[in-house]
């Protein structure tokens, strides 16, 4: 009897000594960054998936592809979230067009850099859209009523969008004018040149207008005025509540200002990425 008591004991011990923190090396190897790669090549460029949208949510299935097994777009990405005036989204450019596409994921910049070129599998994604403006997701249920959404979670969206090559492409920005202000350039990065904002004081206040109200979080748009052509629909710069420049003071001056052209029933927007995006150095015309 005392023989196994001894035993019991020893073996006891030797538990304790294998759970104790001391013991136990927790030590780990340091995680490399996740850094996709693809062999997938486009088959359907950004102009010919728009075209495939036909006015109302829609699955790009079997019954979309015609003779395809599937389809495949690859574009640049030109928009950038690190300051806070676009979310949960990425706006990709080709020779062709620009489309969103929506990641519900925030800091999408660490992953997915300006320049970085990306591929996107489209097979079971959705084209829907908002406002006017083609959206490429997933869906969700709003009430019973299906809304496009972004792409839900790292293993959903790793199923659909990969990285190709490492190489950062500069995309030069379309100057817009009047006859380049239409739906096909929805999406692209744009510049607007010898502009203005129209309204920059505040006649409450005396102040300056700010890019957007960060204090109750809210988004503002201040409509764009050309001093040498007349566009022929609203173009506002849209800024968000939430952005970091959002309590900055609006330029006063002239000059020139790029973003991402966007529209929402009616009205183009112009979406800056970052203040280096806008430089309003020149005096003020007279409209």
């Amino acid at each position: 009897m005392k023989k196994i008591s001894i035993i019991l004991s020893i073996l006891l011990l030797g538990g304790i000594a294998l759970l104790s923190p001391s013991c136990v090396d927790f030590s780990f190897d340091p995680v490399a960054p996740r850094v996709d790669s693809t062999n997938l090549t486009a088959n359907t460029t950004i102009a010919e998936l728009k075209a495939m949208y036909p006015g109302e949510l829609y699955q790009l299935d079997e019954t979309t592809f015609f003779e395809r097994d599937s389809i495949i777009i690859e574009g640049v990405v030109i928009s950038d979230d690190k300051e806070g005036n676009f979310y949960k989204s990425l706006f990709i450019q080709d020779e062709t067009g620009a489309i969103e596409l929506k990641l519900n994921k925030t800091t999408l910049y660490n992953e997915y850099k300006r320049g970085q070129k990306v591929v996107v599998y489209c097979n079971g994604l959705y084209l829907g859209d908002y406002g006017g403006q083609i959206q490429l997701g997933s869906i969700y249920s709003n009430n019973g009523n299906w809304e496009i959404s972004g792409l839900e979670g790292d293993p959903i969206i790793s199923q659909h969008v990969f990285k190709k090559g490492s190489t950062l492409t500069e995309i030069t920005p379309l100057v817009m004018s009047t006859a380049e202000l239409k739906p096909s350039n929805i999406g692209k990065l744009v510049k607007f040149e010898d502009v203005q904002i129209k309204d920059t004081l505040n006649k409450l206040t005396n102040t300056v207008f700010t890019f957007a109200d960060s204090e109750n979080k809210i988004t503002l748009n201040h409509e764009l005025v050309s001093c040498s052509q007349a566009y022929t629909s609203p173009i506002v710069l849209r800024t968000s509540g939430y952005s970091k420049f959002a309590n900055n003071e609006i330029p006063t001056g002239n000059g020139w200002v790029v973003g991402i052209l966007t529209y929402y029933k009616g009205t183009y927007q112009l979406l800056m990425r970052d203040l280096n995006d806008i430089s309003f150095t020149n005096d003020r015309c007279q409209l």
